[in-house]
């Protein structure tokens, strides 16, 4: 493989319960309410997820402040990741649409569609698809548990796109 990234990232959002009093950290701009957020990484090659990190307080936490406080640590030198406008910087391991060609953004948008399908898949379970409402101590082994399932039924067949 030719492609200087070897993984798409991304963050996807969980609806939570309201704690009082209010703290606009826990707000979540895609759905104007409280929640927290994941990092989900996905290898381009095979499509397996292959990196999670979270949980993150949605208004505190971008998707660009999470990936600095790990991922960007953790990924080899010279290694990059294609993700969306979210993790635009200067000078970071992200590479977004702005940066590629027009003729590589066809594959780019797939990558990311791909991407998008399977955080979907996360939300196929009412757990994370509904409002949250344990503590937030919980949701950690909950979202590990279901994307560890969702890797094994990739593994074992389940379609993700082949880019």
């Amino acid at each position: 493989d030719n492609s200087p990234a070897k993984i798409t990232v991304d963050g996807t959002d969980f609806r939570t319960m309201e704690y009082r009093p209010f703290n606009k950290g826990r707000y979540s701009h895609k759905f104007k309410g409280p929640g927290l957020r994941y990092e989900v990484a996905i290898a381009i090659r095979a499509g397996y997820i292959v990196h999670i990190n979270g949980p993150f307080w949605c208004g505190a936490w971008s998707d660009l402040r999470i990936a600095r406080s790990h991922l960007h640590r953790i990924l080899p030198d010279g290694e990059r990741y294609v993700a969306d406008r979210g993790y635009r910087e200067r000078y970071g391991p992200s590479i977004t649409k702005g940066e590629i060609s027009p003729e590589e953004r066809p594959r780019v948008n797939a990558l990311l569609a791909r991407h998008e399908t399977i955080n979907r898949r996360f939300k196929q379970w009412a757990i994370l698809r509904e409002r949250f409402r344990h503590t937030d101590n919980l949701l950690g082994p909950i979202f590990s548990a279901i994307a560890n399932i969702t890797q094994i039924e990739i593994e074992n067949g389940a379609h993700v796109w082949d880019i």
